[in-house]
């Protein structure tokens, strides 16, 4: 739980709202006024707090399957591929989870 709350803090830190898994630590690759570049890694049953994502961009090194469940209680299955290039077009608010059994590893760049 503590390092749930030390990757909280990092993030509002940082201005960012995390798409990474409560658990995960991210590494911070690049940064300036404008934008923030994230490496995350996801282990299987990792959460990721209810935030809106919209005009982030993922790459994919390590896919897998991650589950969003929407304000109302909606949940919406993802795959996510290697290799692959995501921008987030959702604009409702979600929560995410590795609902896989694989390790997703992945690139961030998130809009400040």
């Amino acid at each position: 739980m503590k390092t749930a709350f030390g990757v909280a803090l990092f993030c509002a830190a940082m201005g960012a709202t995390p798409v990474f898994a409560a658990e995960a630590v991210p590494k911070t690759l690049a940064e300036s006024d404008k934008l923030t570049v994230l490496d995350v890694v996801e282990k299987p049953g990792d959460t990721g707090p209810m935030a809106t994502r919209l005009g982030q961009v993922i790459h994919v090194i390590s896919g897998g399957t991650f589950e969003r469940t929407f304000a109302d209680g909606t949940k919406q299955t993802v795959q996510r591929k290697d290799g692959e290039t995501a921008l987030i077009k959702e604009k409702r608010p979600y929560s995410v989870r590795n609902a896989g059994t694989t390790t997703i590893h992945l690139i961030e760049i998130i809009p400040k």
